[in-house]
């Protein structure tokens, strides 16, 4: 986001995924997988003059590890880029009337998780 003599920040507020998964059960009790589908974001920008916020829907890919510990019990790493795309935040964010200002918001997240299955 440009920021005329000023700092700016973009943030995400809160995120949500919906996404399948493909990969490959053939190695005992490891499971790699290939994820991707859509992400929905809270994207904020504030900057000297002000901030703007939107809901804006991207998509989210990545790759991950699962391994089966136990009969119910798994333990899975996992890597996702998230493109949320950009939106026009304007005067809020430039200070200047009819001006356009794009945010955009992309993210690289690690997750780790255990899992039980029911």
């Amino acid at each position: 986001m440009g920021c005329a003599g000023g700092t700016c920040e973009t943030k995400l507020n809160w995120l949500a995924t919906a996404r399948g998964r493909l990969g490959y059960a053939g190695w005992n009790n490891f499971l790699p997988y290939l994820t991707g589908g859509a992400g929905i974001g809270n994207v904020k920008a504030t900057s000297p003059f002000g901030d703007a916020s939107k809901t804006q829907i991207g998509w989210t890919a990545g790759l991950g590890m699962e391994y089966a510990m136990w009969s119910n019990w798994s333990v899975k790493l996992e890597y996702l880029y998230v493109d949320l795309g950009k939106f026009d935040c304007g005067a809020s964010c430039s200070g200047v009337a009819g001006s356009t200002d794009n945010v955009s918001f992309k993210s690289n997240i690690v997750r780790a998780g255990i899992n039980y299955r029911f």
